[in-house]
């Protein structure tokens, strides 16, 4: 929606109280911000561009409205821009030496292309600042970056920064417009509230209320919501929770707009009609809404909006009704979104009129507008963004090749994450882009196009034509970037690591390294102006290098790959955290390879940080629920190898009822995170002796994942193998010891077939052939114990001898099975070589973490003492049966089910030795 000018016509609704324009509010708590905006505008370039990005509501427009007043005082002359005239207000400050130009809602600007380009063709004399205010600059502001002429042969500076929703909590120098004057003002959502509440109260004429407020410690309302809160204070009386105030405001707006519309003569032609739940819509909300959704509130434009509302003017009254629409348009942008939403929810009928029969600057219009709202998804019945994207952008022209610029401009702007009514809408419009390009449109739109079709093939679950298309991309971009270097490489970039994306998904994890590392190459040679293009895909490139050094076993490198991606995506997200915080939160989700290395304490502070940022992400969007389950997963995996077992059940249920509740809305897409979240719990019930529950989760658990291995071997036989372990494992727990060895011999015969592809198999193949081991000498089979055993301290020796940290717990695992095959063979001297070389390594892990190992310790020391008393060193044994009771006494004393019967067998042990040394035998 546009914003309109500070002058324009607003009446008399408290609500237009709200409109930064109106400046109403002292401005306070952005010092720090606007210290950082003066200090870009007094830089020595001539031409510098800045995003300042945030979510709706947080301060931005008042925040460029502070630095303009500031700067004016200074002799800067400052524009914001209104929509439609983006190149001639270049061309009218043309000649003045000191200009700041501000683009509102640049996101969704259809002229910012034009106005970029017009700014490269002209020669500044002076300084020229443009700041961009958005959302996000999503997908659309890294594609400025090739798309406009600004950049050819030169590059401009670009920075960008973003507003946090809370306020400094120091204080700060705010302005009082009512004074003109500086004053001291303390920050902090109860001062902002009552400063609010304090100035609403002047222009209403009303009393100041008295201000209760606890602001809740997990929650960062942002400025709007607060001033909404301070309004309805004044209005009502009581102060509403911020997160509800807007919606409290928008309703009392909506309560006094049928009068008023009819005062002014408006009129309906035809009802727009109840909504799903029989809630009928006015006209006066009708019209809004369409006027609001449409955005173009010239006369012409707003007819347009009554037509389609089903409403008309009272003959002679038409700039009546014109005057009304613009006066009682809603006064800020999340204020429309929410009355677009809840109206649109309550209205299928008005919702359909509002989406067809579209030009071309129109259903731009509305797409940016359900974009914005995607972002910010104001609360209703329904999330309507989705149908509005689907409607406008399924009926996009895209017929003739003068319809791709269009289609490009959409594709560019729409988020993927706007719902999955919208996915499939995207994907359609990306082929026909690419299938359009072909013959029309330059050879930089089709690299473009295609580099979308790869990305869209590859999540299509078509890899192998993905590729195909990538590298036709790629070699398009490398044709550009002959000609002009700096202003291509970004998007050259993009291409490769696309292209390094098809790759893995094919299985080709050295031909995707290579393109990596091509692009981590070329980064380190953007000029120094190109931070914002260069870091994003930098920071990309290492974590999928990350990833590709892990498929290829390069394990030395992937902690470094990693560190370096997260220190980017750190810059980045403090530039757009939208934009950049769910990649950051991936990045920091990658470090589980550290608890698979042996590292959980390294782990642990990256697993919780992931966790912190997806909980927040999806307190605001559900769509990132599926990535908090998951990151709860790492985190509970990660607790689990630290022995931390309470807190990590807590962690893995919560994972595991998020995921259930997902599988209900989409049962087969989300089918492997749910086994996951199944297994990861089953495996920790085990581990506490909590078999029963454990053998439901885990039965579970391999039932979907066999299933998914049927459909798609290559990528679920390694799950599947974890699965059948896990429940052998479990089931031996039980006793059922017939039962656990089939599933283990299958288990091992999976993870043979892995490892001969895969060397990252090796660790598990092992794993599975000591467990195997373990489970024949539970049936008495051990002859056939030995073998597997054997093999598996074989084959962890030339583990450990490249990764010690990552397999010495799994070495002396073995090695501790292998001692007591053979004492079970009647071996016991060859037994005590593996046993003692158990407990040496199990001591040494259990003071690095003694909740982790104590117990495979008290194990290990257990069989020593029993191998020892077997040859006759029952004085040695003794010690070692003693220390392993004492072990396994304070275990049991935690988790009574899961060592009681341990500790009885260590006992029986401890009491064997001691009768022998009382009671020796005769001497022959």
């Amino acid at each position: 929606m546009s914003r309109p000018g500070p002058d324009e016509a607003r009446g008399a609704s408290p609500a237009a109280l709200l409109a930064p324009e109106r400046c109403v509010v002292p401005f306070t708590g952005r010092g720090r911000e606007l210290a950082e905006l003066r200090s870009w505008v007094r830089s020595r370039e001539p031409v510098a561009l800045r995003l300042l990005s945030g979510l709706g509501g947080v301060g931005k427009t008042r925040l460029a409205l502070e630095l303009g007043r500031r700067l004016r005082r200074t002799g800067w002359t400052v524009v914001h821009v209104p929509s439609g005239q983006e190149v001639a207000t270049v061309e009218r400050v043309a000649d003045v030496r000191r200009v700041l130009l501000v683009v509102d809602d640049a996101g969704f600007r259809a002229g910012l292309p034009a106005m970029l380009d017009a700014i490269g063709a002209t020669r500044w004399r002076g300084r020229l600042r443009v700041l961009l205010l958005a959302r996000t600059g999503g997908q659309w502001w890294p594609r400025e970056r090739w798309t406009s002429s600004l950049w050819a042969g030169g590059t401009p500076s670009v920075t960008q920064m973003a507003l946090d929703p809370a306020l400094e909590g120091s204080l700060d120098v705010a302005y009082d417009p009512a004074l003109d004057l500086a004053v001291e003002r303390p920050d902090g959502e109860r001062a902002v509230i009552e400063a609010a509440a304090s100035r609403f109260a002047r222009a209403l004429g009303r009393p100041v209320p008295r201000i209760r407020y606890d602001p809740a410690p997990d929650r960062r309302p942002r400025v709007l919501d607060l001033h909404a809160a301070a309004l309805v204070a004044v209005l009502d009386g009581d102060l509403p929770d911020p997160a509800a105030a807007l919606g409290v405001v928008l309703e009392r707006e909506r309560a006094g707009w049928t009068a008023s519309a009819a005062a002014a003569g408006l009129l309906s032609e035809r009802s727009p009609g109840p909504g799903p739940a029989g809630e009928d819509v006015t006209v006066a909300d009708a019209v809004l809404t369409v006027a609001t959704l449409l955005g173009d509130t010239s006369d012409d434009g707003l007819r347009a909006a009554l037509r389609r509302a089903g409403a008309g003017a009272a003959p002679g009254r038409e700039a009546d009704v014109l005057a009304w629409v613009r006066a009682h348009l809603p006064a800020v942008p999340r204020l429309g979104e929410l009355l677009v939403s809840r109206v649109l929810a309550a209205s299928a009928g008005l919702a359909a009129r509002c989406t067809s029969d579209l030009d071309a600057d129109q259903a731009f219009a509305v797409l940016g507008f359900a974009a914005a709202m995607g972002l910010d998804r104001p609360t209703a019945e329904r999330d309507v963004t989705g149908e509005v994207i689907e409607a406008v952008a399924a009926a996009l022209p895209a017929g003739s090749a003068a319809d791709l610029p269009g289609l490009l401009r959409v594709i560019r702007r729409l988020p993927r994450s706007s719902g999955p009514l919208v996915v499939p809408v995207l994907d359609r419009l990306t082929h026909r882009a690419a299938e359009l390009s072909r013959t029309a449109g330059g050879v930089a739109q089709r690299a473009e196009a295609l580099s979308d079709l790869g990305t869209t093939l590859v999540a299509e679950g078509d890899p192998d034509a993905a590729v195909v298309v990538l590298r036709e991309a790629v070699g398009l971009w490398r044709e550009l970037s002959r000609d002009d270097a700096d202003r291509y490489r970004p998007p050259l970039c993009t291409a490769l690591n696309n292209l390094g994306m098809g790759y893995w998904a094919v299985g080709r994890h050295g031909d995707a390294l290579t393109v990596q590392e091509e692009v981590v190459a070329l980064c380190r040679r953007f000029p120094p102006g190109d931070g914002p293009w260069a870091d994003a895909e930098h920071a990309r490139a290492l974590q999928n290098a990350g990833v590709s050094y892990t498929e290829l076993g390069r394990t030395g490198e992937i902690e470094a790959a990693q560190r370096a991606s997260l220190d980017l995506y750190r810059r980045l997200a403090a530039g757009d955290p939208v934009q950049y915080e769910p990649r950051l939160a991936a990045v920091l989700g990658n470090f589980e390879a550290l608890t698979e290395s042996g590292r959980p304490e390294d782990a642990l502070p990256a697993n919780v940080e992931a966790v912190a940022i997806r909980r927040r992400l999806a307190a605001d969007r559900p769509e990132h629920l599926a990535e908090l389950a998951w990151s709860l997963g790492q985190l509970g995996t990660t607790l689990e190898a630290l022995g931390r077992y309470e807190e990590a059940g807590v962690v893995l249920v919560e994972a595991l009822e998020i995921q259930r509740r997902l599988a209900k809305e989409n049962e087969r897409g989300t089918r492997p995170d749910l086994a996951g979240a199944l297994s990861a719990l089953g495996a920790l019930y085990s581990t506490v002796g909590r078999a029963d529950e454990s053998l439901r989760l885990e039965r579970e658990a391999l039932e979907i994942r066999r299933d998914l291995a049927r459909e798609h071997p290559e990528k679920y036989l390694y799950y599947l193998a974890h699965s059948l372990s896990n429940l052998g494992v479990t089931l031996a727990r039980r006793g059922r010891y017939d039962e656990a060895v089939l599933l283990e011999e299958e288990a091992v015969a999976v993870r043979r077939e892995l490892a001969r592809e895969n060397a990252r198999s090796l660790k598990y193949l092992a794993q599975s052939l000591s467990n195997l081991g373990v489970r024949y000498a539970d049936l008495g089979r051990f002859e056939e114990a030995l073998r597997p055993t054997q093999e598996a301290v074989d084959m962890l020796r030339r583990l450990v001898r490249e990764e010690p940290e990552k397999y010495r717990a799994g070495l002396a695992e073995a090695l501790a099975n292998l001692g007591a095959t053979l004492l079970d063979l009647g071996r016991a001297d060859e037994s005590l070589r593996p046993m003692r070389e158990a407990v040496v390594m199990r001591r040494a892990l259990a003071l690095e973490n003694p909740d982790k190992h104590r117990p495979d310790l008290a194990l290990a020391l257990s069989n020593l003492a029993s191998a020892l008393s077997a040859v006759g060193d029952n004085v040695t044994a003794l010690g070692h049966a003693r220390e392993a009771v004492e072990m396994r006494r304070r275990l049991a004393a935690d988790l009574p089910e899961r060592y009681r019967a341990e500790l009885e067998r260590s006992r029986g042990v401890l009491t064997r030795i001691d009768a022998a040394i009382r009671n020796p035998p005769p001497a022959r």
